[in-house]
Order: structure tokens, then sequence, then C-alpha cells
């Protein structure tokens, strides 16, 4: 019996020093990732200040004179629609609030 407990003492040392190796490499893992978000998280916030920089508006004490941008895409809603068939195939002609095609 002695025999059978030296082998299983082994056997247990060995898996607990294999646990501990794993427990080891998860942690490592956990601190790399933490490490890699506050990294990622600094650079964001370096490029946020980088375009908050560039979005500033400036007046021109020269003149009074300011210009309002026009948006470069701009939706008209959609008021109501015709359905009209040409060879047999229905269309629809959008009628939008300004009242084009």
């Amino acid at each position: 019996m002695d025999a059978d407990e030296d082998v299983t003492l082994k056997d247990g040392a060995a898996v607990a020093k294999k646990m501990k190796e794993e427990d080891n490499k998860a942690l490592k893992r956990a601190s790399e990732s933490q490490a890699e978000k506050a990294a990622k998280k600094q650079k964001l916030d370096e490029e946020v200040e980088e375009l908050k920089k560039h979005l500033q508006i400036v007046p021109n004490n020269k003149d009074d004179v300011y210009t309002e941008a026009t948006p470069l895409a701009r939706k008209v809603p959609i008021v109501d629609y015709e359905i009209y068939i040409e060879n047999n195939k229905p269309y629809y002609k959008i009628i939008r609030a300004n009242r084009s095609p």
C-alpha cells in the first residue's frame, strides 16, 4: 500500500503543479488584456483630443460674418407615392415634401 500511496502522491503533486502553471497562464493573460485595454483607451483618448483640436471654431475678428455650412447629405421627407405600370411592371413614383419627383 505504501507504493500505491507514493504513486498517488506523485500524481497529485504533478496535477497540482500543472494546475498552478495553468492558473499562472490565466493570470498572465488577464493582466496582458488589462494592459492592452489601458493602452487602447489611452490611444483613443489621444485621438479624441486631436480631433477636438481640429473641430474648434475660430472666429474671424476682421469681420463678423459667419458662413452657414450645409450638410453634404440632406434627407427630404417622403410625403406620398404613386404606383404606375409600364410594360406590365409596377413602378413607384416618390413625391417628396418639396414636390420634386
